[in-house]
């Protein structure tokens, strides 16, 4: 059997699963859990695909790309995802508190046996799980003028400001981002929808990976993702998998012709 993930009109990708083990429906999204040899498993949360061997690798690349641009993160938001796995790569930084927002706490708990250290995350005295809707929690934090260092936004929004509004003086925000090269016109819009303030708002891809979805970008009030980055941070980080310094450096690395399709849109 074939699992077919279908990004537009114009391009789908197919992965070769055996059964389905689980599925799931939540108050606001819906769970499958694919027996998948490749991937060890595929979890698919609506249009969102997890797979269980490499879960390690985004949650690594998210984490780290993040925290190892800002001087002193102290406090994370990450809202948008189900992977408490980008929540344990986080918290390897012991000066980092974490929060997680994430209402629908059936298909959280869906995943307990799919992500490794889904139970160590929930005990870390320094994380917290939010179960709020969105809107009721940026109210609140707004209202408490409770900022964040680094917003990780993972699922594709039309607007950004009131999350802009949660973030402190220096933070670092980022969010998804269509594809560069297969949607690059969505792309733009997606770069030009952000805060002018930004003084930083650079898109970066994983490399060497196989989801054509792990294509982001790095706003930032004040820090670059490469001239700012902490090498001896980063180069500190013991027993991970896939991130390391160059490899941060060389995912802000575009084609010549993307750069210049995002002239005076970009800023770096």
């Amino acid at each position: 059997m074939w699992l077919t993930k279908t990004y537009n009109e114009k391009f789908q990708q197919e992965y070769k699963i055996e059964s389905k083990l689980l599925e799931t429906k939540g108050n606001k999204h819906n769970i499958e859990i694919f027996n998948a040899q490749a991937f060890g498993g595929i979890a698919l949360i609506d249009e969102t695909i997890m797979f269980k061997n490499f879960v390690t690798l985004q949650s690594e690349f998210l984490a780290h790309t993040a925290v190892c641009s800002h001087k002193e993160p102290k406090k994370v938001l990450v809202l948008g995802s189900f992977n408490l796995e980008i929540a344990y790569e986080l918290l390897r930084h012991l000066k980092i508190k974490v929060d997680f927002l994430q209402f629908d706490l059936k298909v959280l708990q869906s995943l307990i046996s799919f992500l490794p250290h889904y139970q160590e995350v929930l005990d870390n005295p320094r994380f917290t799980h939010i179960p709020q809707l969105e809107n009721e929690f940026i109210q609140q934090n707004q209202e408490r003028n409770n900022p964040y260092d680094i917003i990780l936004c993972l699922e594709s929004k039309k607007n950004y400001e009131s999350y802009y509004n949660l973030l402190s003086e220096d933070g670092i925000m980022i969010i998804k981002c269509p594809h560069l090269l297969l949607d690059t016109k969505e792309a733009i819009k997606t770069l030009e929808s952000l805060d002018d303030s930004f003084k930083v708002k650079m898109p970066f891809y994983m490399p060497l990976f196989f989801d054509m979805n792990d294509c982001y970008i790095f706003a930032s009030k004040k820090y670059h993702p490469i001239a700012d980055i902490m090498l001896q941070r980063a180069d500190m980080l013991e027993d991970l998998q896939y991130y390391h310094a160059n490899l941060h450096l060389s995912a802000f690395t575009l084609p010549k012709a993307i750069k210049k399709s995002l002239l005076g849109v970009a800023k770096n």
